[in-house]
């Protein structure tokens, strides 16, 4: 297994340019099932598992949701 796989992400990824990015497409796909879920806080943008802010963290091409949905 990589590192990747065997690593959460953690919102210090999102200040180093060696960690893979999404896609714009990809990272807007995983926002609209954020949106969708009972999980998400749409005033704060953020997840009540996890509780990162989901607009920075589907940016990351790594990052996985914590209840499995993307």
């Amino acid at each position: 297994m990589s590192d990747s796989e065997n690593k959460d992400v953690k919102p210090w990824d999102l200040l180093n340019p060696n960690k893979a990015r999404s896609s714009e497409e990809l990272a807007e796909y995983r926002l609209e099932i954020c949106n969708a879920c009972p999980a998400y806080r749409p005033k704060t943008n953020t997840c009540r598992k996890c509780g990162c802010f989901m607009k920075l963290k589907t940016s990351l091409q790594d990052a996985k949701c914590p209840i499995g949905k993307w």
